[in-house]
């Protein structure tokens, strides 16, 4: 049965409900299903067995599983693929991929910038800076794939097309853009459309997840995926959104790396397909405004809850040497000392130094020689084995690189001449 825009709905509360154990080794799927004013809290539960739960390190490389985590992972392991990209965004891009239909693409919105997408990407961009210089805004599918920006930081791509549905939103341009890309993790806000052409909630659901299923084939590192309930259409009556909602939120349940955001229930707490006290829905009664397109970035952020104090090391927990470099992610982290004499330009002379590269970058200062032979020692054209600082592309200050030094017959990187 269809229904006019109803003007009330019941008051609503967030239960966020983590669903696998981080000592497994996968990802678990955190369920957040809005039914209040949108905000959410972890599971009282969850927390409490993660401090009680003992201290695990699965890899023994030094670092407890929940520090190399971190506490958000810890506790919602949906979102780990996330917060490791979130981790080491000073050093590499952390992408994500908007799908969806008209409201992911932007439409209703006065300006590209006051669009969801964009609102949300600026938000992490604050939220987790990389770089001084300003952090670009989100770009078309296209354009990123055909030019993908390698700057680190939290970048945006939208893939979202409009009319789409659940049948229809990636198609093989969407799959060539991940493979390209490798998104950290996948948002994906679709359904309005099909709740209007009444496709049965199960079949939407099945189409979902082959869509996820998809992705994660063309991943070599597989994303996060965030699975948003949109905002109901006036068409759409209560029950059959609701039903739209259930099956979204089991799928979830189901699939590893998911976590399930009920975005529209904020909206119906807000009257917007009521009275609109809050001007949320555009005068075609379908898009949203520059308010609504607002409320929904801090709605989905909001619930996501992702914090830089809840961020790990940026290493796995299931790998001693996550970058391979032949040194202990512990050491790496913690930092090591490296004895050997070192004459700088600047006078000092230093018999030993502390270093601390990073747990996966093979060579962390870019200098052309890996961490592993600069820590362990690596051998000059003359023969003497020296070591260089593997976070320092010029250990002895005299502005050529170790590498460079290292490859130079008559060259000392220890030595400033």
């Amino acid at each position: 049965m269809r229904a006019s825009r109803p003007d009330r709905h019941p008051r609503r509360r967030v239960v966020l409900t983590a669903l696998a154990a981080v000592a497994a080794g996968t990802c678990a799927c955190l369920t957040a299903t809005p039914v209040g004013a949108g905000t959410a809290s972890p599971a009282a539960p969850v927390a409490a067995a993660a401090r009680a739960a003992p201290i695990a390190d699965r890899d023994r490389d030094g670092l407890s599983d929940r520090r190399e985590l971190g506490a958000t992972a810890a506790s919602r392991p949906s979102l780990a693929p996330l917060t490791t990209a979130l981790a080491r965004r000073r050093s590499q891009p952390v992408r994500l991929l908007f799908l969806g239909s008209s409201t992911t693409y932007g439409v209703g919105a006065s300006s590209p910038a006051a669009g969801f997408v964009d609102q949300v990407v600026a938000r992490l961009q604050a939220r987790f800076p990389a770089a001084p210089a300003a952090p670009s805004p989100p770009r078309g599918l296209g354009e990123s794939t055909d030019r993908p920006d390698e700057d680190p930081g939290v970048q945006g791509i939208n893939g979202g097309v409009g009319g789409s549905t659940a049948a229809t939103y990636v198609t093989d341009a969407h799959e060539y853009a991940v493979r390209v890309l490798r998104p950290a993790c996948v948002v994906h806000l679709i359904g309005s459309n099909d709740s209007v052409a009444e496709v049965p909630p199960a079949t939407f659901a099945t189409q979902v997840e082959a869509v996820v299923r998809r992705i994660d084939a063309a991943s070599d590192r597989r994303p996060c995926h965030v699975l948003l309930q949109p905002v109901r259409r006036y068409q759409v009556d209560l029950e059959a959104w609701r039903a739209y909602r259930d099956a979204l939120q089991q799928l979830a349940v189901r699939l590893p790396r998911a976590t399930f955001v009920d975005l529209g229930s904020t909206f119906e707490a807000h009257d917007a397909l009521g009275a609109d006290p809050h001007d949320l829905i555009g005068p075609d009664a379908v898009h949203l405004t520059d308010a609504g397109h607002a409320l929904l970035a801090r709605t989905l952020t909001d619930a996501l809850a992702l914090t830089r104090r809840g961020l790990g090391t940026g290493t796995d927990p299931r790998r001693a040497d996550t970058d391979r470099d032949g040194i202990a992610d512990g050491r790496e982290v913690r930092g090591y000392v490296l004895r050997q004499r070192v004459v700088a330009c600047s006078g000092a002379v230093r018999q030993r130094f502390r270093s601390a590269s990073v747990a996966w970058l093979e060579d962390t200062d870019g200098d052309g020689l890996a961490d592993r032979q600069e820590a362990g020692g690596h051998r000059l054209r003359d023969g003497r084995v020296v070591r260089t600082d593997p976070s320092d592309a010029d250990t002895d200050g005299d502005r050529r690189s170790d590498g460079r030094e290292a490859a130079r017959r008559g060259a000392d990187p220890t030595t400033c001449e």
